[in-house]
């Protein structure tokens, strides 16, 4: 897979996040977008070729779970990879946005290095690491 040719979608009504997010994950070559809430995130994604999306939970006029739903239940969407990006570390947040189809929940503050290492992972890019036991002499 060629990472230049990867679209990333950040989804968060804070442009400060979404710059941090974009720093982090720009040094990799991802082309990135950005989108204020889930209605803005479903106008990009109905435009764009994305995938991959850091969406949310807490964003005014559709939240992340509501648009994680809305994805999912989109033929041509819901294969899409959603990390749940958010400050929120309840158990009930993590479970609901599990159970509307998430495929990873994280809490802010992430890493720069967290960031990039969800990322290449969850859409198969990340190095290999050898299973084979280094030969002894």
């Amino acid at each position: 897979m060629n990472i230049l040719a990867k679209v990333v979608l950040l989804v968060d009504d804070s442009q400060t996040v979404r710059r941090m997010i974009e720093w982090a994950l720009k040094p990799l070559g991802f082309k990135i977008l950005h989108a204020v809430d889930g209605i803005h995130a479903l106008e990009v994604l109905g435009a764009e070729t994305v995938d991959l999306a850091f969406v949310d939970l807490n964003m005014p006029r559709m939240d992340g779970i509501e648009l994680i739903r809305l994805v999912r239940g989109d033929k041509k969407l819901k294969h899409l990879p959603i990390i749940l990006l958010t400050t929120e570390n309840r158990d009930v947040d993590r479970n609901a946005a599990l159970e509307a189809g998430a495929n990873l929940y994280l809490t802010k503050p992430a890493t720069p290095a967290l960031l990039r290492l969800k990322a290449e992972s969850i859409l198969g890019l990340a190095p290999s690491a050898t299973t084979e036991a280094p030969k002894v002499q």
